[in-house]
């Protein structure tokens, strides 16, 4: 056995592998992982959101730029020889901290747009 194996085995121990089967009983199967089940102490990260002054529009932020790509007036966004605007869900916002989006634009607070479903600002857990 080689001294990096050992190194190995002394940091990473093997076990039997029913010493995880608590883990199948919490969170399932684990074919993908194991996510943790919800905790009322959970940590939200809430992004900025922003709503036109007019109020809503016919069309949803995806559809309007579905459409701008259509007629070519904006090119694609191709990462990795995958169309991003084929396969994704464009938001209106990009990576990083938000932006004011300008003039004609206004903070939706989280609040405030609980207030208007009737749910909560953030679901327990």
């Amino acid at each position: 056995m080689s001294e990096e194996s050992n190194l190995m085995s002394s940091l990473w121990p093997r076990v039997p592998s029913g010493a995880t089967d608590w883990l199948l009983e919490l969170c399932g199967d684990g074919i993908t992982g194991f996510m943790p089940p919800a905790m009322p102490d959970a940590v939200w990260v809430l992004n900025a959101m922003y709503e036109h002054e007019q109020g809503p529009a016919d069309v949803s932020y995806d559809e309007y730029h579905q459409a701008r790509h259509t007629d070519g007036s904006t090119l694609p966004h191709i990462v990795a020889g995958i169309d991003l605007d084929a396969v994704g869900v464009a938001t209106g916002g990009g990576l990083g901290r938000a932006q004011h989006p300008g003039p004609g634009w206004r903070r939706l607070r989280w609040a405030e747009l609980a207030r208007r479903t009737g749910g909560p600002a953030v679901p327990d857990g």
